[in-house]
C-alpha cells in the first residue's frame, strides 16, 4: 500500500498548480479548469 503521506504530496502539489493557475491566467476557461484541479485535490483528500 501507498503511504498517506504521498497522497497528501501529490493533492498539495495538484491543489497549488491549481491556485497558481487562477491567479495567473486571464482567460476563463483555464481558470475553471485550475478551479477543477483544486477541486481533484481536494477529492484526492477525502479519497485517501
Amino acid at each position: 500500500m501507498t503511504p498517506l503521506s504521498s497522497y497528501m504530496i501529490l493533492s498539495a502539489i495538484v491543489f497549488v498548480t491549481g491556485v497558481v493557475g487562477v491567479l495567473i491566467r486571464r482567460n476563463i476557461i483555464m481558470i475553471l479548469l485550475s478551479i477543477e484541479l483544486m477541486l481533484n485535490a481536494t477529492n484526492i483528500n477525502f479519497v485517501a
